[in-house]
């Protein structure tokens, strides 16, 4: 195929894809009288298909002079069946299919063949487009289904205007699903925004929605970008989470980054359990939303303002806190200090009470994890007692009990 190969691929739209396809399957069957059927691998020539049988594969090698891959063709029509927006045909196909039409190129295609007006100025514009664009190539980490580190690609089409995001899921057995989604890009200030699209058949169904943040550089210039993500998993369930992209220089770079299942220890725990997911069911009663719903009251119980004190190596260290209602915020009284990610829990089917949260500022401890029984700080505001565990301003690891008053 000496004579076809040039320095750049042709990208077509879907449309003109399907038209140009169609017109190679009637032309085929018109040279061959087929009337019958052809199952897919001997049409296009590919598996276990009869070489002495017609096929395109015979048919493009006699056209090309040379070698051709019987699967090309039909893979392409898979993208385009899947509703990929733009095909993009190698150097070597770029002509070889209009060829074997008897026409030139794709110009004398647009011009002879019957397209409509629309359809021509689609594929005129995709044609014309600045040939300084440039594709761009991502890996996406995200922590997923199964509660496993997850990787996808990412195909930044045109500019920035459109995406291309290709999931694969490998079950116990290790059969692969592949999903596949489409969409436009937004840009608006410093945020960049996926709305993908997927097809399932011939119908169009909503995908998953991705905000990146890229502050006032162009996306490109970012080697990282870290945003979020919602959409609904492979169970059908709604789920919404923290993702990266990482760049890479070529496609290759990024299928090899795909192939391996070697995560980053940096992404990781960035990613680990940054998963909000919604079972796909109504609950008619509140109780059932989850596991903790009954034992919500004796987290609006709790709440109110203490005094902690802790015994360090026979040392009593006392810290004001707020508990606060509904919010379920941890707040330090004392202004020099300052409470960070912190959480209150219920554990244990309601009855124990768990806070958690790290301490900022001048205090014998700089993370501090408490246990405390329900019925006793519900019930009692003053001399609750409860255990402890943490590390102190020495980062040694210590434990021991704490007190619990009312502070009134």
């Amino acid at each position: 195929m000496e004579n076809l190969i040039t320095t750049e691929t042709l990208s077509l739209t879907n449309e003109l894809f399907n038209i140009l396809l169609n017109n190679i399957i009637t032309c085929f069957k018109n040279n061959h009288t087929i009337n019958n059927d052809y199952n897919d691998s001997q049409m296009y020539g590919f598996g276990n298909f009869d070489p002495n049988k017609p096929n395109l594969k015979s048919d493009f090698e006699k056209t090309a002079h040379g070698y051709v891959n019987g699967k090309y063709l039909y893979n392409k029509r898979r993208e385009a069946s899947n509703g990929k927006p733009v095909i993009k045909l190698s150097r070597e196909y770029k002509h070889l299919f209009f060829n074997y039409l008897g026409y030139k190129d794709v110009h004398e295609f647009i011009d002879r063949a019957s397209i409509t007006e629309e359809q021509k100025n689609k594929q005129l514009e995709l044609l014309n487009q600045k040939s300084n664009t440039r594709d761009y190539y991502y890996v996406c980490y995200y922590y997923g289904e199964d509660s496993r580190m997850n990787k996808g690609k990412i195909i930044i089409y045109n500019d920035w205007k459109k995406v291309e995001m290709i999931y694969v899921y490998e079950n116990e057995k290790g059969d692969k699903g592949i999903y596949t989604f489409y969409g436009a890009i937004n840009q608006s200030e410093d945020f960049v925004y996926f709305d993908t699209k997927y097809f399932s058949g011939n119908k169009k169904s909503e995908g998953a929605k991705f905000i990146f943040f890229i502050g006032k550089s162009s996306a490109h210039e970012r080697h990282y970008l870290i945003g979020t993500y919602s959409g609904f998993d492979k169970y059908d369930r709604a789920i919404a989470g923290k993702m990266i992209l990482k760049k890479f220089n070529t496609k290759m770079e990024m299928e090899e980054e795909i192939s391996t299942n070697v995560f980053s220890p940096i992404i990781c725990q960035e990613l680990n359990k940054n998963r909000l997911v919604i079972e796909s069911s109504i609950r008619k009663n509140p109780l059932l939303f989850s596991k903790k719903s009954p034992y919500a009251q004796v987290l609006a119980t709790s709440s109110g303002n203490y005094i902690f004190d802790f015994i360090i190596h026979k040392k009593n260290y006392q810290l004001k806190l707020k508990l606060e209602k509904y919010h379920y915020n941890i707040v330090s009284l004392t202004e020099a200090i300052i409470i960070e990610d912190d959480f209150i829990k219920v554990i244990n089917k309601g009855q124990i009470i768990n806070l958690d949260f790290f301490i900022s500022g001048m205090f014998q401890l700089q993370k501090v994890s408490i246990y405390i029984k329900a019925i006793e700080i519900t019930n009692n505001k003053k001399g609750t007692q409860g255990s402890f565990n943490g590390i102190d301003i020495n980062n040694n690891i210590v434990s021991g009990k704490v007190t619990i008053n009312s502070l009134i």
